[in-house]
């Protein structure tokens, strides 16, 4: 295996472990335009028995960039494009839209091997030339992943996700479709137009979230994971949960909309007209949870919710991110040993 596939299956496995905890990332990759060719296609451009000269190993198993390249034409004007490899069952042109209205096509998106009602085009390669009578496609967004990390992350092939790139360009890219199996390994791609627009360097990790329905939990919850009998975790549960109700065990200190977790437990938001506490004296108490996982969620629910404090038993563990919205939010950890951090 390559340094770069070692890393690649280094990351893999750790998004898995994370995904169980309920921290949901993937790597995103950017296509920029090429083709797939048939057989009989390949040999019309290239020659009989012509075979592909792999260039570069992509990410997805047994597929490469070749070395080979072709033009595509219309009458708008000539592109060329990479071939991908290996041969496919039928040939197949991925564009950008950006690239598609620059040559004078309106193209439908669609998962790739969707081709009925697709416009054509013609490829040729020097004296060489072949016309296709449909294939040329605008690749809808999709996720790759394996069995193991489908069920990792609670997904299924077929379902829909959104991802959502970071920085100064984040946004919400929704309709992301789901493609699990034997033939997948962990990565989204997106085409350059979207790339662009989002600010997304090529294998740049991005938040995945889960359909509302996901193993039955609301989107967004704080909560994601099966439910599970009461006392026990769900998968990518933080805390147990009554059976039949995916609502966290009873006894169990979460925050309340609007109210306010001080050591003793849980107290009602404040009546009309009665002075509010200081923000001082908001504390949300996990003392006595030594199994917790403190995650960038739970912070932010914290912080919606005013805490300001929150206690930790001994050996939590905090996620990276939590710690990056404690200090942003001006949130102090109370560790046992007197070691707290604040902004």
């Amino acid at each position: 295996m390559s340094d770069t596939g070692l890393r690649s299956a280094v990351q893999r496995a750790v998004l898995a472990e994370l995904a169980g905890v309920g921290e949901y990332w993937v790597p995103v990759a950017s296509s920029s335009r090429h083709c797939h060719l048939s057989r009989a296609d390949l040999e019309r451009l290239f020659g009989p028995g012509h075979e592909l000269t792999p260039l570069r190993m992509l990410e997805q198993p047994g597929q490469f960039a070749a070395e080979e390249k072709v033009t595509l034409e219309t009458p708008k004007g000539r592109m060329t494009l990479r071939v991908v490899g290996p041969v496919r069952k039928e040939s197949q042109v991925e564009l950008s839209l950006t690239d598609a209205r620059q040559m004078g096509l309106s193209l439908p998106v669609r998962l790739s091997g969707d081709l009925e009602g697709s416009p054509g085009c013609r490829l040729t390669n020097g004296g060489r030339q072949t016309d296709l009578p449909r294939g040329v496609i605008a690749a809808a967004r999709h996720l790759h992943m394996s069995a193991a990390e489908a069920a990792a992350y609670g997904l299924r092939d077929g379902q829909e996700v959104s991802l959502r790139p970071e920085g100064p360009r984040g946004a919400v890219m929704e309709h992301v479709i789901v493609r699990s199996g034997s033939g997948h390994v962990l990565e989204a791609h997106i085409d350059t137009d979207e790339a662009n627009a989002c600010g997304i360097r090529s294998g740049q990790l991005c938040r995945l979230i889960r359909p509302a329905t996901a193993e039955g939990i609301p989107a967004g919850s704080l909560f994601p994971g099966a439910a599970a009998g009461a006392g026990a975790p769900g998968p990518g549960s933080f805390f147990p949960r009554t059976a039949g109700t995916g609502l966290p065990a009873p006894g169990i200190p979460v925050p309340p909309p609007g109210g306010m977790i001080p050591a003793g437990g849980i107290t009602a938001r404040p009546p009309a007209g009665a002075e509010p506490p200081r923000r001082k004296e908001t504390l949300l108490d996990y003392s006595g949870r030594p199994d917790l996982l403190l995650t960038e969620e739970l912070l932010m629910r914290a912080a919606e919710n005013g805490m300001k404090y929150i206690r930790l038993a001994p050996g939590t563990l905090v996620t990276p991110l939590a710690r990056d919205v404690a200090w942003e939010k001006g949130i102090e950890l109370i560790y046992p040993d007197g070691k707290n951090e604040r902004r």
